[in-house]
């Protein structure tokens, strides 16, 4: 009876929330067929900001909502078919940092003007005329007129062009996402997705039946953490049918498919899908005749694998694994053929880079493992479909060599893409003898701008045979600026032989990178989509509500055999960056410092990366690709994503932050660690803040710290009631802090050196700036905040070495514990038990008093001059290796070898306490900084 009026409850709010994006919540299917929505784009080719301001009238048929498009603060819709809007100034200041612009060296760019664009929806389209009068002019044009190819006016200065008629399936009382769609016989639809309120998410449904949109239904048992659902099976237009919604949800350290059925109206308990191991990425689909297939991405020990099962009426077969490799394999879609044959693609780092492969089950049994691709390109993303031939098709996300492999502010030239740099989309066909492509690709066949930008495609057949596609594309609103605010929206296009209709934006589209739609292929031959959005408007870039959309992509239409050729994968260079580095991570990770009955390993990570969450995006890649880096590229043993404020003090892309920390959890192999990055100017500084636990909310920055007539104080004072960690970056700039406070109890370690920055050692430090050479650095010059000034006021404070934005594989976050728990990391961090290098470089840095060894990071006392040992092995020759002393050099060795062992004793230590860290060059520029330890003579 409670969840029967919760429903009523969620549909009354629900219907309000549907006023305000349609004409109204239900929605018939002839109604669905007879609206169309078409978009206005004004300033096509604008050379200054031009004024469009304009009215929309609609005679023959209704108006039933006027949208802006790409608007500007200051543009506004002012009533039914009324709006003021002006072109976008796009400009880049002359001279600008190149490490923030896509411009050359010292040029002057063009100042660009962008075109702004109207959505109208009209009701009962087929015959309906629309005049828009703007102060550039007017028009007019039968809405049968339009087509998805928009229709110039005005001289090329404005279009028409169709896109879907989205209508709204979620409502304000939840923040929804992960949608997922299914389609059958006589209209009938399901759509199901992940809904969040009040710290845990529950699945929801709402089906398409007898022309009428049902109330959402709580496939769940319980609330709970879940990521991702598919749907699929069979949905009559009746509201009979069969059909299976998945997802999978956390228990413990795990995570484990579920699936729950409903047939002849009625839901059957939940029934778990997958076996051992912790259990996430998944997709589903099904047959005609009922039978369904599940694939998921399994983590059992230390890699994933790809696994399936199918259900051929009521009993599931046993799981059977897809994938050989013995690196991690990712992300994987299924697609069923008429013939009964199920294609499985996903991507894998088999190679050390991302490639695509594709494995089929027939009757039972997997077929041969087929490699879709072998370029040392990054190809990833894979989605999955099979046409009318019973042909599989794959298309995928391409991107450059070296992917998350060295890049940096110092690094001049790099061999490597950042992790989201540029994306194009590749597909192919399986012809039974070999892989083909279509001829017309769509990095080349795009229009320009979104040849280089168009990633996460999604792609069916319609009933005529023809390919259709949703991708991703970001729009920025400085096209050239790295750190503009930026949303990704989707796109409609299809294939008709060897040509690429035009890309139609999805309204109500826009979020973050990895917002998929999902696709469903009806019997009748149509295709409808599902996506989420979470509402941002353009002028801000915030992130609102976030809602479930769906639409119908249009009647099956004919269209030419796709115009194929053998797939050629173009050569490309990859020069290797470290060709050892599989040796140097197993050196460093069978490394053990046994000290005081402990066993000490070494966990190497980054607590300091950005990703699209943070709105200064600077090719920092979604939340899943920086766990991907972490996992493949990097190598790493944990990572702790810094997104700042983690979006805006926002508490959904909070709660999705932190759920994705569990996700990514791989207990005994990879600790992800809950983190954001609170970031404020000089003096009080950035900082990142770090927690073992889950649940603790961004801590807001009031006015009096921001404006910096306060320090850290209550931050420092919430850290220690929530056991957090502060950590400063940036120290020396004008992000950094001139040291104005600390507590060594919640702040243990600052942030040395930093891939997208510099070191923050000393003035004129290896790889630091100068007074003199100040453009050494990037954000200003504060240099009281370097690290030396911090153990000149007395404060203890450790060192560690991370990436920020952009830059990747140079910095390293060395944690020395015995437990490889988050605990266990955030003691080591406590402890200071930490070193920073810009390599896989091992050093064990130790101080001996008497019968007592302590570890770098540890304070302790002494009556006799302590004996320091060193023991470093570099991944290359090391040249130097000094001992720091208060602030100066009181031993050095040149070795000229790759694995050094020394001690020293300072005769000349005096009363009272003193400092000693070690720091090591190699000959080819990489260093490593060992945490002080602190000795208080007696």
């Amino acid at each position: 009876m409670k969840r029967t009026l919760g429903f009523l409850i969620l549909l009354c709010v629900a219907a309000v929330l549907a006023l305000r994006h349609t004409s109204g919540w239900q929605v018939s299917t002839p109604a669905q067929a007879a609206r169309q929505t078409v978009l206005i784009t004004m300033g096509l080719g604008a050379k200054s900001v031009e004024p469009w301001d304009g009215t929309a009238r609609v005679t023959g048929g209704t108006l039933t909502l006027t949208e802006g498009r790409h608007f500007s603060a200051d543009d506004a819709v002012t009533g039914p078919g009324a709006w003021k809007c002006v072109t976008r100034r796009d400009e880049v200041a002359p001279f600008a940092d190149i490490h923030y612009t896509e411009m050359r060296p010292g040029s002057r760019p063009d100042v660009l003007f962008q075109p702004v664009g109207v959505f109208l929806t009209v009701d009962n389209a087929a015959s309906a005329r629309v005049s828009i009068t703007t102060k550039q002019g007017s028009f007019d044009f039968s809405a049968t007129e339009i087509s998805g190819e928009p229709k110039v006016f005005l001289n090329g200065r404005a279009a028409a062009s169709l896109a879907p008629a989205a209508q709204a399936l979620s409502s304000v009382q939840y923040e929804d996402d992960e949608p997922s769609i299914a389609a059958g016989p006589n209209g009938g639809l399901a759509v199901a997705w992940v809904a969040y309120r009040e710290r845990a998410d529950r699945v929801l449904l709402r089906t398409l039946s007898s022309g009428s949109w049902s109330a959402p239904e709580e496939v769940t048992a319980k609330p709970g953490d879940i990521f991702r659902t598919s749907v699929t099976g069979t949905l009559t237009g009746s509201g009979a049918g069969d059909f299976w919604v998945f997802w999978s949800e956390r228990e413990g350290e795990r995570w484990h498919i579920w699936g729950r059925r409903k047939k002849g109206g009625a839901w059957r308990q939940p029934v778990r899908v997958s076996g051992e191991g912790s259990n996430t990425f998944h997709r589903a689909a099904s047959s005609p005749d009922g039978r369904v297939a599940v694939v998921w991405q399994s983590f059992r020990g230390r890699q994933s694998d790809i696994y399936v099962r199918t259900l051929n009426g009521d009993a599931w077969a046993p799981e059977i694994r897809m994938s050989e490799s013995p690196a991690n394999d990712w992300e994987p879609a299924v697609a069923m053929a008429a013939n009964g044959a199920v294609h499985v693609a996903w991507d894998s780092y088999d190679k050390g880079n991302y490639d695509i492969f594709l494995r089929s089950v027939e009757e039972g049994r997997p077929g041969p493992l087929r490699a879709v691709t072998s370029s040392p390109n990054f190809q990833a993303h894979a989605s999955v479909a099979v046409d009318a031939a019973n042909r599989p098709w794959v298309a995928w996300n391409e991107s450059g060599v070296n992917w998350g492999k060295d890049q940096g502010f110092l690094i001049t030239v790099p061999l490597s893409v950042p992790l989201h740099q540029e994306r194009w989309i590749r597909m192919a066909a399986w012809s039974g003898s070999g892989w083909q492509e279509v001829s017309a690709r769509p990095d080349e066949k795009f229009p320009e701008a979104m040849r280089r930008n168009a990633e996460h495609p999604q792609i069916a057949f319609d009933g005529q045979g023809t390919l259709t596609m949703l991708f991703r594309h970001w729009t920025r609103r400085v096209s050239r600026s790295i750190g503009s605010p930026l949303v990704w929206e989707n796109y409609l296009t299809r294939l008709d032989g060897d040509t690429w209709a035009a890309p139609q934006p999805l309204p109500h589209s826009g979020g973050s990178i990895e917002k998929h739609p999902g696709i469903a292929h009806s019997t009748t031959g149509e295709l409808w989509a599902a996506w989420m959005t979470d509402n941002r408007p353009f002028a801000t870039m915030v992130p609102e509500n976030a809602e479930i959309y769906t639409a119908r992509l249009g009647a099956p239409r004919a269209s030419k055999p796709a115009a194929l050729q053998a797939l050629v994968e173009p050569f490309v260079e990859e020069i290797p960056v470290h060709a050892r580095e599989a040796d140097d991570v197993k050196a460093i990770r069978n490394y053990s410092i046994a000290n005081a009955g402990k066993q000490y390993k070494i966990y190497r990570g980054d607590m300091h990366r950005h990703t699209d969450v943070s709105q200064d995006f600077k090719y920092d890649g979604s939340l899943i690709e920086v766990y991907r880096y972490g996992f493949d590229a990097a190598g790493f043993d944990y990572i702790a994503p810094t997104d700042h404020q983690t979006g805006f003090d926002q508490e959904f892309t909070w709660w999705q932050n932190q759920k994705l920390v569990d996700l990514f959890l791989v207990s005994g192999s990879f600790t992800p660690l809950f983190a954001y990055e609170r970031s404020l100017r000089f003096p009080n500084g950035h900082r990142n803040i770090v927690f073992a636990q889950r649940g603790v909310r961004t801590f807001p920055v009031p006015p009096e710290e921001r404006d910096g007539k306060e320090g850290a104080a209550k931050l420092f004072a919430h850290l220690r009631e929530n056991r957090g960690i502060s950590m400063p970056h940036s120290s020396a700039t004008a992000q950094g802090t001139n040291w104005r406070d600390n507590d060594p109890e919640v702040e243990p370690l600052m942030e040395i050196y930093q891939g997208y920055r510099t070191s923050y050692e000393y003035e004129g430090a290896p790889r630091a700036a100068s007074t003199l050479n100040q453009h050494a650095q990037k954000s200003g010059w504060e240099p009281s905040g370097f690290w030396w000034n911090a153990l000149e006021k007395g404060y203890k404070i450790g060192v560690q070495s991370s990436s920020d934005h952009w830059s990747t594989h140079i910095s390293y976050a060395c944690l020395i514990t015995e437990n490889f728990t988050r605990e266990g990391l955030m003691d080591a961090i406590r402890k200071r038990h930490a070193y920073a290098a810009t390599d896989n470089i091992v050093l064990d840095f130790r101080a001996r008093s008497g019968e007592q060894t302590y570890i770098m990071g540890d304070v302790f006392t002494a009556q006799q001059p302590p004996r320091l040992s060193v023991r470093a092995i570099g991944t290359g020759t090391i040249k130097q290796i000094d001992i720091v002393k208060n602030r100066k050099f009181v031993y050095t060795v040149r070795p000229g070898a790759k694995e050094v062992s020394f001690e020293f004793t300072d005769k000349e230590i005096g009363p009272g306490e003193s400092y000693y860290y070690v720091r090591v060059l190699q000959e080819d520029g990489q260093l490593a900084w060992g945490s002080p330890v602190w000795v208080k003579k007696e």
